[in-house]
């Protein structure tokens, strides 16, 4: 899926300029999800390891490879929600 960060224009008074995107990953909460995780120290190494929410929010952070002009500030959201808020 694609995730673009909001334009600043389009960003209401609860929005992070340079963080907030317009398609957030969304995880249900108290459900087990596996996730790739790249440990920088060794290359061309990713992890699995299980993740779990237990409450709802949100969590943003960004990129870490640089692979092209302003590809490091690619921000990433991951939003908690209820199983039926996740189903809908």
């Amino acid at each position: 899926f694609d995730s673009y960060i909001t334009p600043s224009k389009e960003l209401d008074l609860s929005g992070f300029r340079l963080l907030d995107v317009d398609d957030r990953t969304v995880l249900p909460i108290n459900t087990q999800v596996p996730l790739g995780v790249k440990a920088d120290a060794i290359p061309g190494r990713l992890n699995r390891i299980g993740f779990t929410v237990n409450r709802p929010g949100l969590v943003f952070g960004r990129r870490s490879e640089i692979c092209g002009a302003n590809c490091r500030i690619i921000p990433i959201v991951v939003e908690s929600a209820s199983v039926s808020a996740f189903l809908n």
